[in-house]
């Protein structure tokens, strides 16, 4: 195979991979549609138990009458108060009305207010909601609007102790109890939800997590759930708010759902001998996404551990239930997961995350280097061969057998191998990746400072206010530009033995990778451009060497 089909396809396939696991995941597919003015109808839910529909598949509309809007009512607020969060709940309900972070800022400017895990609410349609279904003649019953009655309104829980609350509410003619215990040092929670004499004809619960839609726009707030993520049979199911319009079932095995973004993530796994009969539904309606865990006919007692908070790998890892999990590292992760526990460590050293990119980058390279040369010196001899080898191809044009023998001949008179110049490039590759994913991930670099103007590693770089075209955010992506730059330079010190044409559409690349990375975070942009200035230094030392 000639060395410029192997470069075709490393670049082909590097570009699929970025454009799939930033452009697409991060950019293109964002939950961030403006909600419609004209109101819909609402969703119906997925069949009940007595008419089952395959695993994975949309679920049919349900035979039964749909749920009617619930009366609007007024409840009032129960505060948990700890030193990792302030959670507000309502006797609306008894639903998460508000729960603040108070270890993260909304945005990185001071005295930003916390983070705000409910995100955009909409009326009664709050997180920890619990249904009741049957036949098909009944309409679903939801507690949005039964009004609770809570044990306390307010609990202040040091780091070391604990606290419940009680909710206690009529849905029907069934009493319906709900109690929530919570750890002053914990984003865990442990809930357990139950319905007594439920009405004639009902024979299925549902416990829910629900969040607003994320308004559009480049001024948007940060999006802190956009997925939804379903481990079933010790298998991951992703589905992006966006592709849930027609809903879908997940039925049997299923360990925890969540919701989920980069940094942030609300997780509900219920008890162990509930998992095999456990069924999951998801919908997207106008303003709201919900999934529900849909237990199986004849239980009314929903008990579930709850994590909502961070993604911090220890924290996660602390909870258990394979939490850890919801830290998509994507297809590298093997080599993803030493990546991030190296930024961590060079992070104590320096006490500042971008050093910590640029040491770990340096780290990379230095340890690449003797591969890095190789396929230098191999390009360079490939380049020096480039002559004979377009005589012989226009000489043998018409005789393309005899025109490959004539050049794989010329190769091995001159010992030059055509793969030299890309193996060690394919090589590399899963540690490219490997670390954008842990950068990409990493929550530290929230609202992390570097230098000057980058305020935050984990959003795009952006000097000033003014608006440019094709850029999400107002200011001038300094960093970005500069990287580019670097790219360009680095493409024009790299030996080729393309043809001119050839050479031409790969300096294209650059402005290419440019116009990627405008929109990426800070932290991206930091590693590729170490990475770049690396290259162009350790191909400026290798010129020298060969020169003397």
């Amino acid at each position: 195979m000639e060395r410029r089909v192997l470069i075709a396809a490393i670049i082909s396939l590097a570009i699929a991979v970025l454009y799939q696991e930033f452009v697409m995941k991060r950019f293109l597919l964002p939950p961030n549609a403006t909600a419609p003015t004209v109101a819909e109808p609402p969703a119906a839910l997925p069949p009940t138990a007595e008419a089952p529909q395959a695993a994975n598949a949309p679920a049919a509309p349900a035979p039964g009458p749909e749920v009617a809007a619930p009366p609007s009512i007024t409840g009032t607020d129960v505060v948990v108060d700890t030193e990792l969060y302030t959670a507000v709940f309502t006797t609306a309900g008894a639903r998460l009305k508000s729960m603040q972070l108070k270890d993260y800022a909304t945005a990185v400017s001071p005295g930003s207010p916390p983070l705000q895990m409910v995100q955009y609410p909409v009326e009664a349609k709050l997180p920890l909601g619990i249904a009741v279904r049957g036949g098909q003649s009944l309409p679903t019953l939801s507690d949005s609007a039964v009004q609770y009655r809570a044990d306390r309104d307010r609990i202040e829980i040091p780091a070391n102790g604990s606290g419940s609350i009680t909710f206690t509410g009529e849905l029907g003619s069934a009493a319906v109890t709900k109690r929530i215990e919570m750890r002053g040092d914990s984003y865990e929670w442990a809930l357990d939800a139950s319905l007594s004499s439920p009405p004639a004809g009902y024979t299925e619960l549902a416990l829910g997590w629900e969040e607003g839609m994320n308004p559009a726009g480049p001024n948007a707030a940060e999006v802190v759930f956009d997925t939804i993520v379903v481990l079933q049979n010790d298998k991951l199911t992703r589905d992006l708010f966006t592709g849930l319009d027609a809903g879908k079932l997940i039925e049997g095995n299923v360990t925890w759902l969540a919701f989920t973004g980069s940094y942030f993530v609300a997780a509900i796994v219920p008890r162990a001998e509930d998992q095999n009969t456990l069924r999951v539904w998801e919908k997207r309606t106008d303003q709201t996404v919900e999934a529900q865990l849909l237990y199986p006919p004849g239980d009314f007692h929903a008990a579930a551990d709850l994590f909502v908070g961070p993604k911090v790998p220890e924290l996660l890892e602390a909870a258990d239930h394979k939490l850890s999990k919801t830290i998509d590292l994507g297809f590298f992760t093997i080599v993803a997961r030493p990546m991030l526990d190296g930024l961590k460590l060079l992070h104590r050293i320096t006490g500042n995350w971008g050093v910590a990119i640029i040491l770990l980058t340096i780290i990379i390279k230095v340890a690449f280097y003797p591969l890095t040369k190789k396929s230098f010196e191999s390009m360079k001899a490939m380049q020096k061969l480039q002559p004979e080898m377009a005589k012989i191809r226009e000489r043998l044009q018409d005789k393309p057998e005899e025109m490959n023998r004539e050049i794989m001949d010329l190769y091995k008179r001159h010992k030059v191998n055509p793969l030299g110049g890309c193996l060690p490039m394919l090589l590399q590759l899963p540690v490219f990746f490997g670390l954008y994913s842990a950068l990409r991930n990493a929550i530290a670099l929230r609202h992390a400072p570097f230098i000057g103007w980058i305020t935050d590693l984990s959003a795009p770089d952006r000097l000033g206010s003014i608006q440019l075209p094709f850029v999400a955010h107002p200011g001038i992506p300094v960093l970005t530009l500069t990287m580019g730059v670097s790219m360009f330079l680095q493409q024009w010190m790299t030996p080729s033995a393309a043809d001119p044409q050839q050479q031409r559409v790969m300096m294209i690349m650059p402005l290419m990778f440019t116009f990627m990375f405008i929109n990426f975070p800070a932290g991206l942009s930091l590693y590729w451009l170490t990475n770049n200035l690396l290259t162009i230094a350790q191909q400026y030392s290798i010129n020298r060497t060969r020169q003397r």
